[in-house]
């Protein structure tokens, strides 16, 4: 799947503090809740709290999501929170705790503190 000369490190944001991530030297998909630690650098860092794929158990999964969705039509008729009013304006959106849930953390320690 990776070429061992290729430099591999993607990582997606999939709501609130999770996140989908493959970097080479793990011959996985690791999707883990992430936290900011209380240095506030900006840098992230994963939990424990998550679980990593082997590639074709990822493949496996990645087929399932058809059969699932036609089992539970609540699942497939689910929209992201992007779709909501709210998120019109950026005060919205910068509020919002699936999208930004370390924005939302920091503002209100800072509150906390004031």
């Amino acid at each position: 799947m990776f070429d061992g000369d290729q430099n591999v490190k993607f990582q997606q944001h999939i709501g609130g503090a999770n996140y989908v991530s493959v970097m080479n030297g793990y011959r996985c998909v690791s999707l883990r809740k992430w936290f900011q630690p209380g240095d506030l650098n900006g840098e992230l860092h994963p939990t424990k709290k998550g679980v990593a794929l082997r590639f074709n158990e990822w493949k496996d999964l990645r087929t399932l999501i058809t059969t699932v969705n036609n089992s539970f039509r609540s699942l497939a008729s689910a929209q992201p929170c992007y779709y909501d009013d709210d998120h019109m304006n950026q005060l919205g959106w910068m509020q919002c705790t699936e999208c930004h849930p370390f924005l939302v953390q920091l503002s209100q320690a800072t509150d906390s503190t004031a």
